[in-house]
This record gives structure tokens, C-alpha cells and sequence, in this order.
């Protein structure tokens, strides 16, 4: 499949925010921004070492765009009251040491003023963790440079994967859709390469939040894969009916092989409070049959 089918596919499944309601950043601000993160990038180094010497059960974490970083220069203003950003779910690392939050302003904030600067601070208790996404610009009012989602990746301080994770907003649980929860893609000349997928941000007027996430892998020639992830509670739907055609372990899980249509087949299996379906998307003018979806799965390490 074409690198431009599988970003229409994709923008078909996840639309985008109408262009009248997109806030463009105020030029100015982010020459602001700029300067702030040079003198915080200095710091940086300093406040990792304090971090790891002293074990503390809070952690901080910067934004993607400047690379991850912890801890911030010393005698940082306190961020304003209506500082704080939503995250909607997040993907773990297959080590389970990182996740990477995807936020967006609360439907419900104050109106924008310049550009954001999200930061996040991990609070671990004994069941769940709490991540959160506070607005460090001068304003503490910012906006994100883009419609969609923003990732933020956040170094999570201990063994924390099998935890439920709360949003520090409004202690709200998310779902995080976990590498070690998938099946290994190979890369490299004779596999896939991963496709960056994007989700759009909720809008407050119509306050949809974003329910499932995509993960895309293409290769030359294809055939491509799709693995798409919801909670079960999620209105998507989950396992076909009927039996599968066959079972198989996908990351230590059981899971099925379904048909869903003539030369169309699907991989379902659920993990840590999530459902996923796995779709093999042949080359265009091309089919999938059975051997083939059964070849792809060997070659990703689902027998």
C-alpha cells in the first residue's frame, strides 16, 4: 500500500478539527518559549542526577519536542491554578520504563493565550499511578501548535507497568496500550517500518474525546498491518461472532482468527484491560487469503 492510501485510510478513521476552529500560535510567544527552554536545558543534567540519588516518588518529565528531560531549573515560578491539561491514553514502551501521554487543553479551560509548554509529574501510590500534564508557558493558558493530540513521553521511576494509570486532571482512568502487550513488527529491509499516526484533539462543541488508537506498520509492496486498540467497554467492536478459524498466542495471550468477509481476516486478542485487532491490508489490486494472513502472523511471532 502507498505511503498516501494509508495516511487517506487513516484520516478517514481519525478526522480532523474543522480549519475555523484551529489556533494558530502567536509568533512572539514562542520566541519566549525558545529562550525559556534554553536556559531549562542547562538545569537539566543537574536535576536528573538530584533525581535518581534521592529515589523520590515524584517524577518530572519535559515536553517531546524538546526531547525528555527531568527535574527544571531551580526557583521556577509555581505554575498558575488553571495550569492543568488532559491526557487521553498512552503507549508504554515494551520495557515498561516510559509512556508517552497524548494531551490536549480540557474542554472546559479558560481561552487560549500563546503557546503551551507541557510538563507532567508521575505519582505512584500502591494501585494506580497518576500522571500529570500541567501548562508551564507564562500564561499557563497555552495553546498546542497543531489540532491534534500532543505526545508528551513521560520516564516512569519504577515498575509501574501493571498499574492503573489516572489522569491528574480529574483523577479520571485512561487506557495505555502497552508494547509488551503486542506482537514483535520486524524492521529492516525485508519488514515494516512504523507509520507516526496522529489523533484528533477533542472538540468542546461537540465534547467527542478520542476512544481507540492505531498503530500502522508498512512495508514495500505490502502487504501493510494495522493494529487498532480500544477498552471493551468502548462501543467498537471487539471479537467477531462465531468461533475463530484459529487460535493462536499473541505476547503470552490467547487470541483468535477470524473471518469477517470474503478474502478478509482479522487477529483479536485483549491484554491489560484492552481489546486489539490486528488487520492485514494487501497492496492495492491485490487480495488477502488465508496462507497469507497465516504467513504475516509467523513473521510477527503469533502462532
Amino acid at each position: 500500500m502507498s505511503d498516501e492510501r494509508l495516511a487517506h485510510l487513516l484520516d478517514q478513521a481519525i478526522p480532523g478539527i474543522p480549519e475555523e476552529l484551529r489556533r494558530p500560535p502567536l509568533a512572539e510567544l514562542r520566541s519566549r518559549v525558545r529562550r525559556r527552554r534554553t536556559r531549562r536545558t542547562v538545569f537539566a543534567a543537574a536535576g536528573l542526577t538530584l533525581l535518581l540519588l534521592t529515589g523520590p516518588a515524584v517524577w518530572y518529565s519535559g515536553a517531546l519536542d524538546e526531547g525528555r528531560h527531568n527535574g527544571g531549573p531551580a526557583g521556577e515560578p509555581t505554575a498558575v491554578a488553571h495550569d492543568r491539561l488532559n491526557w487521553w491514553m498512552a503507549r508504554m514502551n515494551r520495557a515498561g520504563t516510559e509512556i508517552t501521554v497524548f494531551v490536549s487543553r480540557p474542554l472546559d479551560a479558560p481561552p487560549c493565550q500563546g503557546v503551551w509548554l507541557p510538563e507532567a509529574t508521575v505519582t505512584a501510590g500502591t494501585t494506580a499511578v497518576t500522571v500529570t500534564v500541567s501548562d508551564r508557558s507564562p500564561t499557563g493558558a497555552g495553546c498546542a501548535t497543531s489540532e491534534n493530540l500532543t505526545p508528551l513521553r513521560v520516564a516512569l521511576p519504577g515498575s509501574l507497568a501493571e498499574r492503573a494509570f489516572l489522569d491528574g486532571y480529574d483523577g479520571s482512568s485512561r487506557p495505555v496500550y502497552r508494547e509488551a502487550d503486542l506482537p514483535v513488527v520486524p524492521g529492516g529491509p525485508d519488514g515494516w517500518a512504523e507509520t507516526p499516526g496522529s489523533f484528533a484533539a477533542p472538540i468542546a462543541e461537540v465534547r467527542t474525546v478520542p476512544g481507540y488508537w492505531v498503530l500502522s506498520y508498512g512495508r514495500v509492496g505490502g502487504p501493510d498491518i494495522i493494529i487498532r486498540g480500544h477498552r471493551p467497554e468502548h462501543g467498537m467492536r471487539g471479537a467477531p461472532d462465531g468461533d475463530p478459524i484459529d487460535r493462536v498466542e499473541v505476547a503470552g495471550n490467547p487470541g483468535g482468527v477470524y473471518r469477517t468477509g470474503p478474502d478478509r481476516f482479522v487477529l483479536h486478542w485483549a491484554a491489560t484491560g484492552v481489546e486489539y485487532v490486528l488487520t492485514v491490508v494487501p497492496a492495492e489490486g491485490e487480495s488477502v487469503s488465508l496462507p497469507m494472513f497465516r504467513e504475516v502472523l509467523g513473521r510477527i511471532g503469533v502462532s
